[in-house]
């Protein structure tokens, strides 16, 4: 909704509470505030006009504020009823129209709320995903590619910077040595794919840093936390993956239930127009 629509429905909240109680309270027992024409401010709309007001005042000036509002409003609108009173017949008949638009949709909000299963099962959860499941899918980062993790004290006394970009056959055996003696952490499968977020998973680094990494197959090194890691990406490819269902489980929920409450809806206005048809009859004459 935007924000003019919202200030616009706002108003016509305003002006069907203000009929109600004008309306439904007593007001032979209200005290009088101050009159225009033949309308008259009662304390008991006074109390709900300061209460409507959104202005950080204190009682006084929230008062002295409604008060004006509402004799600003009575003036313009003897104005226009004497003046135009043809544009101040279809004023009125829009307004009302659009409160009934607005009462018609808090009644349809009861009947959902009344009406609405909000109990999922599983297997509609499961059911909800298999059907959408493309809506889940992602695209990530699949790399062949050597890691190395050793601690900083290690890391330069052993030359690993001569040996882990595995420009021969006897870089590779040494690194291999290397890890198998001093390593806290090492990766390297020449043949096999793994997806790069979980052979990074213990860096720090940017999206934009491992898309620089990825698509230069570059190498870098880092230091963290008293360790050095070694990074050599050799190649890389894209593969689409599918979010599980256990992190979708809420959203697919919230899903379901909002197409619960779109079929209420379509069928609650038929119904309530139904219903008040048959509680409040009309006479023609």
């Amino acid at each position: 909704m935007s924000k003019q629509t919202k200030y616009h429905f706002e108003k016509v909240v305003l002006l069907s509470s203000l009929l109600l109680f004008m309306f439904s309270c007593n007001q032979e027992d209200d005290i009088r505030i101050c009159q225009v024409g033949e309308n008259i401010l009662y304390d008991t709309e006074l109390s709900h006009r300061i209460a409507l007001m959104d202005d950080d005042l204190n009682y006084e000036e929230a008062k002295e504020k409604a008060i004006q509002e509402w004799i600003d409003q009575e003036q313009i609108k003897l104005e226009i009823k004497h003046s135009q009173p043809e544009v101040y017949l279809k004023n009125t008949i829009r307004i009302e129209e659009e409160l009934s638009q607005l009462n018609l949709f808090e009644l349809e909000n009861i009947y959902i709320t009344q009406h609405l299963d909000s109990v999922i099962s599983e297997e509609e959860i499961q059911e909800y995903y298999n059907t959408y499941r493309e809506n889940y899918k992602d695209e990530t980062y699949i790399v062949r590619a050597l890691y190395l993790k050793v601690p900083d004290t290690l890391a330069s006394t052993l030359s690993i910077e001569n040996h882990y970009l595995l420009k021969n056959d006897k870089d590779i055996a040494e690194i291999k040595k290397i890890a198998n003696l001093y390593a806290t952490s090492f990766y390297f499968e020449e043949s096999r794919w793994i997806y790069f977020d979980d052979l990074v998973r213990e860096l720090t680094i940017t999206s934009d840093k491992k898309e620089e990494i990825l698509k230069n197959r570059g190498n870098q090194t880092f230091k963290e936390n008293g360790e050095t890691h070694y990074l050599n990406v050799l190649d890389f490819r894209t593969k689409s993956i599918s979010s599980p269902m256990e992190i979708e489980r809420a959203g697919i929920r919230r899903h379901i239930l909002k197409r619960r409450v779109n079929n209420l809806r379509s069928k609650a206005k038929e119904t309530i127009l139904e219903n008040v048809k048959e509680k409040y009859p009309v006479n023609f004459y």
